[in-house]
């Protein structure tokens, strides 16, 4: 009965119209076919305080919480993921085109919604900034990860890219970079250089924040229009 209550609810006014519990509960319907899901979405909020706290932490975290398996617990982390997925399905213009830092910032973004760990991406693009491939070139822990520098042009050539952009996290919560991030954007630019390839930029994502190491500043709040190309001698 008052699983019917919310689904007619929903058909009628829509998921925002619920309460933030009864949103939870809604999307546990979906993992938890029979059963009372209203205390499990209460004590779930009791402890992240609301869906994106929840649906953001870790599946340890989720998984203290009586009632919250392993399928669930996976539901709710891969909830972030999805929604970037569907964030990038809707800037498409097929094939994307990255033409502007505040375009390009909007779409790395999306790459890292929930992420506890530090991962890094390569976009491959040909010389009108037109996206040819995303390449995951590492996936680390906490506060770390590590990029092998010869197996990232590789795979440019491999892509046929003539420009690239390497894009990491950083989900301590500061954007700017670290000694080892300028360090590896400059091999990196060196690298590319070598091959005839244009290492566009390398970009740090922190929440809202998109750092721009090239620039130096961020570009996450204040998106410059057109991108700015580089020489060869990076001028």
């Amino acid at each position: 009965m008052h699983r019917e209550r919310l689904d007619k609810k929903v058909s009628e006014y829509g998921l925002e119209s619920l309460e933030p519990h009864e949103q939870l509960e809604y999307l546990l319907f979906a993992v938890i076919p029979r059963g009372d899901t209203n205390e499990l979405a209460h004590n779930i909020l009791n402890r992240f305080q609301t869906i994106s706290g929840a649906i953001n932490a870790s599946m340890d975290e989720l998984m203290s919480i009586e009632g919250v398996g392993r399928s669930t617990a996976r539901f709710l982390t891969s909830l972030p993921a999805l929604l970037g997925i569907v964030e990038r399905s809707i800037l498409v213009d097929k094939p994307l085109k990255l033409n502007g830092y505040e375009r390009l910032a909007n779409f790395v973004k999306t790459f890292f919604y929930g992420k506890l760990t530090e991962s890094a991406y390569m976009l491959s693009m040909n010389s009108s900034f037109r996206l040819l491939s995303i390449t995951r070139i590492s996936e680390g822990v906490q506060g770390e990860t590590a990029v092998y520098v010869p197996k990232v042009v590789r795979q440019a050539l491999n892509d046929r890219a003539s420009t690239v952009v390497i894009v990491h996290n950083h989900p301590c919560g500061l954007v700017n970079p670290s000694v080892a991030d300028i360090e590896l954007s400059e091999k990196l630019q060196k690298c590319f250089n070598m091959v005839d390839i244009e290492f566009f930029d390398s970009l740090i994502v922190s929440g809202n924040d998109v750092y721009s190491i090239t620039l130096k500043e961020n570009i996450g709040k204040n998106g410059k229009v057109e991108p700015k190309r580089r020489s060869k001698d990076g001028v």
